[in-house]
């Protein structure tokens, strides 16, 4: 069993001898190291115990120069004087290579605060910061194999190596992975090889211990099967290096339960009040907080109450307590005046007392002003037609009768939400969707039980359903032989490669009037176009946007039109007759022979402009580019002889507004790429867009993921 020193990293704010010489706002840095754990480890190694010589950094949490200190042993005959403020203390020790043999790495923080006049402690807990690996082989893999070679390297530096002259050696890495290779050689001279191997992810504090057992080796000079068993199992170690201050002579207590969030109901004449207790007599007692809202309530963020001579701004701001004298053993805080005044939110203040034999307790009371009523309105997420609403419980069981009602501005009349409330954590947080509501109107909610039947109403709006002209795929008209989707050249927002192929007597697209769900459809076929003497594949397609030029043996196309709404799916009619594909270019002239797909998809886009496609350049719109918002993604290869209906969920990747949309289908997906069946059919009938997440099944809400975004 090793013994390990303990890094206890004392803040001594103000030394008892130099306190009268320091300025008011000024205290004084030391540090020392103490012994305290002892830590057994898992394999027997060589490793020491924590380089005494501690790396330290003192860093101003309100900004400002870092002071560096190369061994925390010079404070000891000279404190650091530093300004009353909030600070971070870093300690390291151990090599700086990320790699070492024996030599742990130790490193650990902690915020703390330097209080004028008084002694303060603050214990940083330092554990170790590099994964430890160690290295075992059984006696029959050791008398088999005079030659072992098992190395280990991790993300950087040099790789370390194991051998029978270092089994007992402990190898210490700072990476984020491992990989570990085994080579063997026997007594005739045959090697033997195993790996590489990677284990990943690994973390500071883990051991893994690489273990190797022979199975069923027989010498034989003219081959041999070697079965080598692996046991890289983790064992955890956790070298939490810390001081225990308290011995039972010190104590903090409260009129109310002391757990990590105190509920105060809002306006609340409740008692709220800290005790302390000090058995050696209290030396300080101090109120201390980091909260914005709270200074400006006018509580100081730091109040010393020993030897204090005017407390008035304290007691001004709702804080009941008197001057306390040195030594004195109990003493009490009432916070409740001041809590009665606060808005709803978390309130963090902290109650420090320290005896006169330097004893030491904290507590950090984390009040949480609620409402006064039982349940209340919270916050509402919109979308156009319908909306994810949230609410609070603030007793600590479900209240009875508690109901959700929704209304559209300017009516009297409540709507009960009748689906189930779903709770969000365990601090009464709760959010329910309300489905079925107009685009772009003004709604109210509220949060009632039996006991609270007139709280809180708040507003919300909801989002725009906008469209785009002719999903339904009426609107044709004819420019020569070419057929386009719109009334007219000024209002069509829909095109397609016939600007491109009409020319040479090729007409992909067209309407369709008797195959049809409604009116007209459109009609996608793939087929081929013979400029000169080279015969080029050319598939049926349309999409938002505008057939720019041909270039080269391709096409440059404007994708997109302008829109800012967020449907949930997009719904609509296909029939799709496909064939064998007989053209096919590269990269994909494996698909030779195999049966044609068609595509269909939308994007919503955050573009400042429309997208350049080059079919001739390979210049396409990449699925992960970073500028989609949303989108959706089919494609088949089914032979469907009747329309079917079709409901594609998009697939949302944040909360940004869309600038751009774009709808494309292709009876040939690959056609892009000079690729398909000549003579594939794609007809398409009746989109639309979907905007109430109620009209899709809970898989498919799940798929457009609008709950968790960001």
């Amino acid at each position: 069993m090793k013994k390990l020193l303990s890094a206890a990293l004392l803040l001594l704010a103000a030394a008892c001898s130099q306190r009268e010489k320091l300025p008011q706002e000024k205290g004084l840095l030391q540090l020392s190291l103490s012994p305290d754990v002892e830590v057994t480890p898992a394999v027997k190694s060589q490793a020491g115990a924590p380089d005494p010589c501690f790396r330290v950094e003192v860093i101003p949490k309100a900004g400002g120069d870092k002071i560096e200190i190369s061994d925390y042993r010079q404070l000891e005959a000279e404190p650091l004087t530093l300004n009353a403020a909030y600070y971070t203390l870093r300690a390291f020790s151990g090599p700086a290579e990320p790699n070492a043999w024996n030599k742990a790495s130790y490193e650990g923080s902690v915020e703390f605060l330097v209080r004028p006049g008084i002694l303060n402690r603050a214990t940083v807990p330092v554990s170790l910061s590099a994964t430890m690996i160690t290295a075992q082989f059984d006696d029959k893999t050791l008398e088999a194999f005079p030659e072992i070679s098992l190395k280990v390297k991790g993300d950087e530096g040099d790789a370390l190596q194991f051998s029978r002259q270092n089994l007992s050696d402990t190898a210490y890495f700072r990476t984020s992975s491992l990989e570990w290779e085994l080579e063997l050689r026997n007594k005739n001279g045959q090697s033997y090889k195993l790996g590489p191997k990677v284990i990943s992810p690994v973390r500071p504090r883990e051991h893994y211990r690489l273990s190797f057992s022979l199975d069923d080796y027989k010498e034989n000079p003219g081959g041999a099967i070697v079965r080598i068993r692996v046991d890289d199992s983790m064992v955890e170690k956790a070298y939490l290096l810390c001081l225990d201050f308290g011995e039972g002579q010190l104590s903090l207590s409260a009129s109310f339960e002391m757990k990590d969030i105190i509920a105060v109901p809002k306006g609340s004449s409740e008692p709220y009040t800290v005790y302390a207790h000090a058995e050696y007599g209290i030396k300080n007692l101090v109120i201390s907080h980091n909260s914005d809202a709270l200074a400006q309530a006018g509580l100081k963020r730091l109040t010393e109450l020993v030897g204090a001579k005017d407390l008035s701004e304290l007691n001004a701001c709702g804080v009941a307590a008197s001057a306390v004298s040195f030594g004195q053993q109990d003493a009490s805080i009432d916070f409740s005046a001041l809590l009665g005044r606060l808005n709803l939110d978390l309130y963090p203040i902290t109650v420090t007392v320290v005896d006169s034999k330097d004893h030491f307790s904290q507590f950090v009371f984390r009040f949480n002003v609620t409402s006064s009523v039982e349940a209340e309105a919270q916050s509402a997420d919109p979308w156009a037609c319908f909306a994810i609403l949230r609410g609070r419980w603030f007793t600590g069981e479900r209240p009875q009768g508690l109901k959700l009602q929704y209304r559209m501005a300017g009516s009297s009349e409540w709507t009960d939400y009748t689906g189930n409330l779903t709770a969000e954590g365990n601090e009464g947080f709760f959010s329910c969707e309300v489905y079925g509501l107009e685009a772009s109107s003004d709604y109210q909610f509220r949060v009632i039980t039996d006991k609270d039947t007139d709280t809180r109403i708040l507003d919300f709006k909801t989002a725009a359903a906008q469209s785009i002209p002719n999903l339904s795929f009426d609107d044709w008209y004819q420019s020569g032989s070419a057929w386009y989707p719109g009334k007219n050249s000024s209002s069509r927002i829909w095109d397609t490669a016939n600007g491109g192929t009409a020319s040479y007597g090729c007409v992909p697209t067209t309407p369709e009037s008797s195959d049809v769900v409604s009116g007209k459809a459109a009609r996608l076929e793939s087929t081929t176009v013979t400029v000169a003497v080279i015969t080029k594949f050319a598939a049926g397609n349309i999409y938002v946007g505008d057939f720019v030029k041909v270039s080269g043996v391709g096409a440059e196309l404007d994708w997109g039109t302008p829109y800012s709404a967020r449907p949930v799916a997009l719904h609509g009619y296909y029939k799709y007759l496909p064939k064998s594909i007989d053209y096919a270019e590269s990269p994909y002239t494996d698909k030779k022979g195999q049966t044609d797909h068609c595509s269909i998809k939308m994007y919503l886009l955050d573009w400042s402009g429309k997208f350049r496609i080059n079919t001739s350049k390979k210049i396409f719109l990449s699925d992960d580019d970073p500028s989609i918002i949303a989108m959706c993604d089919f494609t088949s290869n089914e032979k469907c002889t009747s329309y079917k209906e079709f409901t594609f969920p998009l697939h949302y990747r944040d909360k940004r507004t869309p600038r751009y949309v774009v709808v494309v289908g292709a009876a040939s997906r690959l056609g892009d790429y000079f690729t398909g069946g000549k003579g594939s059919t794609l007809l398409l009938d009746e989109f639309s867009f979907i905007f109430d997440a109620g009209a899709l099944s809970e898989a498919q809400r799940t798929e457009v993921g609008y709950r968790n975004l960001k």
